[in-house]
């Protein structure tokens, strides 16, 4: 889920290579609550939250087997139902009302973008005329969703979902062959990736719709890999990988592209509504500002790496710092970071992480096999 950050973050933050005396430090533990797995199962982890505190992600269940799932406010777990012709499913987010959106698939390459009604029923997302698969990567608080469809050929177009399940194609740049929705702001701002050759480095355009409109954003010379990670108003954020697979982040200010200095190691999660981004930058956690200027973000004492994953409304950010050991950690909107604790110690070798935070504050992610919550 992405949303629209109009807050200018505060100082406090320490600057690009060099550290500020006095960067905050909030060393207090938050409370955490296991949300727990399904009955018989063993293994949970979350992926959004929305701001009444319903979360979506997935658990295993008796048999072993990894299910779409959604705890309401008061953390407790349902598992999400399959479309008839479905034998698996994942999850990518959670819209305001609570409904919950993934894909499915099935037999035969059978795939299809599918959500989850607040009221517990499932609604397959509408496929477009002459395409026979379809996938969905983004949705807004209001529900709109966006991703991709295929043609019997393999070809793919991009489409855009409306709140009721109607699907609507977004058109590709000329002669385009594979075009994807990657990113959708709550404005219905979106933006992904269009291409006539798809094997054609230099041909992989990264492009935005605006009411449907298509804005071509232009290429990366000797671009391999091309993707989109968010689009806020003016602002779209992006990744390019040359031939040495190192990554670039980028961000458009309308048609104009500026990429984030300091070498290859870079990766922008989030963009607001003042242009400011957030990701991973030289390894450590950082925004980038509009002005052009990269702040990062202060550590828990003893971790030398990590990276902002998410933003809410009020500039506060999620993410992880990295050691020998991951700890999910909550950043405040004037730079204070808070390391989030585990309700046991996990092993080190586990995935470990904070996946969302809500504008509440309110952060979930992962640790040990199990999902988490932290007011």
């Amino acid at each position: 889920m992405r949303r629209a950050v109009g807050t200018v973050l505060a100082l406090g933050l320490v600057m690009w290579g060099s550290v500020a005396p006095g960067a905050p430090v909030v060393n207090a533990e938050p409370a955490v609550v296991d949300l727990g797995t399904l009955p018989g199962g063993s293994e949970s982890s979350t992926v959004a939250i929305n701001d009444d505190g319903v979360v979506v992600g997935r658990a295993k269940d008796a048999q072993g087997l990894s299910r779409p799932v959604r705890w309401d406010a008061d953390h407790r777990i349902a598992e999400l139902p399959l479309p008839p012709q479905a034998r698996y499913a994942t999850v990518f987010g959670v819209d305001a009302s609570g409904a919950a959106f993934g894909n499915t698939g099935g037999p035969d390459g059978w795939e299809r973008a599918v959500r989850w009604n607040p009221d517990g029923s499932t609604t397959v997302l509408d496929l477009p005329p002459g395409h026979t698969r379809t996938r969905a990567l983004a949705v807004n608080d209001g529900g709109t969703v966006v991703g991709h469809a295929y043609t019997v050929g393999q070809s793919q177009v991009a489409v855009r979902w409306d709140a009721s399940g109607a699907a609507t194609a977004l058109p590709g740049v000329e002669g385009a062959r594979w075009t994807e929705a990657q990113a959708i702001d709550e404005g219905g701002a979106v933006a992904g990736i269009s291409t006539v050759e798809h094997d054609l480095s230099d041909d992989l355009h990264y492009v935005r719709w605006d009411d449907g409109a298509l804005t071509d954003l232009g290429t990366v010379p000797g671009n391999t890999h091309a993707s989109v990670q968010g689009i806020n108003g003016r602002y779209v954020i992006g990744t390019h990988r040359p031939v040495d697979r190192s990554g670039y982040a980028l961000r458009w200010d309308g048609s104009e592209r500026a990429e984030v200095p300091g070498g290859g190691t870079n990766r922008l999660a989030e963009v607001d509504a003042e242009g400011t981004a957030f990701g991973m930058v030289g390894g450590r956690p950082a925004r980038w500002t509009a002005g052009g200027e990269v702040v990062v973000q202060a550590l828990p004492e003893g971790y030398g790496s990590g990276q902002v994953l998410a933003l809410n409304a009020h500039g506060a950010t999620a993410g992880v710092a990295i050691s020998a050991q991951r700890q999910p950690v909550r950043w405040s909107a004037s730079g204070e970071v808070t390391a989030l604790p585990f309700p046991s110690p996990p092993s080190p070798r586990s995935a470990i992480f904070a996946s969302d935070v809500n504008d509440r504050g309110v952060v979930v992610g992962e640790a040990g096999g199990r999902a988490l919550l932290w007011p």
